[in-house]
């Protein structure tokens, strides 16, 4: 066994590792350790934004797979998730949304988790972010996060604005801004052809020093304990050696929605019956872990192009050699783009605030992990803002290279139903107004053979059949006033010593939109809370 000792253990180098252990290392003398289970980003589709969808297929992500899903007809329901550092910033389509001022002021109100309402989390938004057009009370330009406008804008994401706008849709420049509603270009986490992921922006810059240290391909395995206190972790490298690591103050788990509540359960944090049943040795029993999963829910409504063309084929023969001509040479083109470059946020239902975002790119998407349908082809694709459908996370077993125990009900509620149906009509209606029905042949989902009218079951069987993440899992180690929240508002772990969680798993309800801003937001409010910082920008 191979023994080391660290200050701080950050376990988990995805989009909040990143933040947190470059803050540790940056603003403190303390030594820290991260600990990534994945690869380093080295592989080239990362970095290259137009080519994400490929990563997304690489051994840098993986799917975790539920059981049968009762509320999907028993379907499989695929999460994939980066494994590689960076995280899910490495894979993900670069959007860049914060959610909306009410889902932080939720948290505070609704939940308990005093300190973190919009008021609180906007400085650190702000301090994170060098915006290269905005720059106002929302916005920052000196902060680490390059953040910018989608290049090139797709023609025919530009046909769907302009049909969503003549439909009646507000038009929106900034979905981040002093209302989230409209539709509009989004802004994006890469910059002059180069993916911003967190290990870029953060991380990189600071693993010069002495006081950092970064290990990759290394599976923590269990968290060990002096009575209460969390004093190292049990890990493995890649060739099979075991390595423990001693933390001399604290010990923070980065390791997102699925790994962070197991890496809990293993090491003896979780409910009884999980704990018992696998015979692990209970540290402290805390009935929550793994509960209260979420994630946003998509269908997506998707017609052929006729007369136009979007994406297809652009990544094939004499295409793929004009654009990579394009990129390598200028860094122009598409590979610039990070292909979903418009979006709309919408109140479908009359609540006063959006509650469904769609995604608009111009190719036909497959299901997750695979790539796009091989045709010419245009998505207008609602998603849930604030699912009322709720999952649950367990343990298969004892031996950490298992994946957890995945028991989803993704569609579990009536008014998660109810928000996608809306979200699907009037994803119809924008596709007959012009100047976009002049450019869409045929339905390819939901189909002419699917209703679309109230009350209509084959619609409902559709969704089922079709309804796939978004790929923002959230909320199982979610923090909260009560007892039995799994953390407190300084995100430690309740019962035990020197313990936090750092990463979308904290969030006591899912914010209203894309979670890897709120995620490094996130991880840097962590960072204040140990440096003692907090308040202070």
């Amino acid at each position: 066994m191979v023994e080391s000792t660290f200050d701080y253990i950050v376990v988990g180098g995805g989009a909040a590792g990143c933040v947190l252990a470059a803050r540790l290392a940056a603003d403190s003398n303390k030594s820290v350790v991260l600990i990534e289970r994945g690869r380093a980003d080295t592989n080239r589709w990362i970095h290259i934004p137009a080519t994400f969808f490929k990563a997304l297929q690489s051994e840098d992500a993986e799917a975790v797979h539920s059981e049968a899903d009762p509320s999907l007809d028993g379907a499989v329901y695929p999460v994939p998730q980066g494994r590689v550092l960076g995280g899910g910033s490495s894979v993900n389509g670069m959007i860049y949304m914060r959610g909306q001022p009410q889902d932080y002021n939720d948290w505070e109100s609704r939940y308990g988790c005093e300190g973190w309402a919009y008021k609180d989390v906007l400085p650190v938004f702000i301090r994170q972010e060098n915006n290269q057009r905005l720059s106002n009370k929302f916005h920052g330009t000196s902060g680490k996060l390059c953040v910018a406008d989608p290049t090139p804008p797709h023609p025919v994401s530009k046909a769907v604005i302009e049909a969503a706008t003549n439909y009646g849709l507000p038009a929106t420049d900034d979905f981040n801004g002093a209302k989230q509603e409209g539709v509009g270009w989004y802004q994006v986490t890469a910059f002059e052809g180069q993916r911003q992921s967190s290990a870029q922006c953060f991380l990189k810059p600071e693993l010069h020093r002495e006081n950092l240290t970064l290990l990759t391909g290394v599976l923590a395995e269990r968290i060990r304990f002096n009575n209460k206190r969390a004093v190292a972790l049990e890990a493995r490298s890649e060739d099979g050696r075991e390595l423990l690591i001693h933390a001399r103050s604290e010990i923070i788990l980065t390791a997102g929605s699925f790994q962070s509540p197991k890496l809990l359960m293993l090491s003896g944090i979780g409910p009884r019956e999980q704990l018992v049943k696998h015979g692990i040795t209970p540290v402290h029993y805390s009935p929550l872990v793994g509960a209260n999963y979420q994630d946003h829910v998509g269908t997506p409504v998707t017609r052929e192009l006729t007369g136009v063309k979007g994406l297809y084929g652009a990544d094939k023969g004499a295409q793929a050699l004009k654009h990579g001509i394009s990129y390598f040479a200028a860094k122009r083109g598409l590979l610039n783009s990070n292909l979903l470059d418009a979006g709309a946020c919408v109140d479908t239902s009359g609540c006063g605030r959006p509650d469904v975002q769609f995604n608009i790119a111009p190719f036909a998407p497959g299901a997750p992990g695979t790539p796009p349908m091989a045709c010419h082809a245009v998505q207008v694709h609602p998603m849930t803002m604030r699912p009322t459908s709720r999952s649950r996370l367990g343990l298969k077993s004892s031996d950490p290279n298992d994946a957890p125990l995945f028991e989803s009900t993704a569609l579990d509620t009536e008014a998660d139903f109810d928000t996608l149906r809306r979200g699907i009509r009037l994803a119809q209606r924008i596709f007959q107004t012009l100047p976009l029905r002049e450019l869409v042949g045929d339905e390819i989902w939901p189909g002419v053979n699917v209703s679309t009218i109230k009350g209509s079951n084959t619609l409902d069987d559709a969704i089922r059949a079709q309804a796939r993440t978004i790929f923002h899992p959230a909320g199982t180690c979610a923090m909260g006033s009560g007892d039995n929240a799994v953390l407190d508002a300084e995100l430690q772990v309740r019962g035990v010593e020197n313990l936090r969680v750092a990463d979308c798993s904290v969030m006591p309800a899912l914010v209203s939109g894309n979670t890897n801003a709120p995620t490094m937001m996130i991880a840097d409010r962590c960072a204040d809370f140990i440096l003692g910082l907090d308040g202070v920008f």
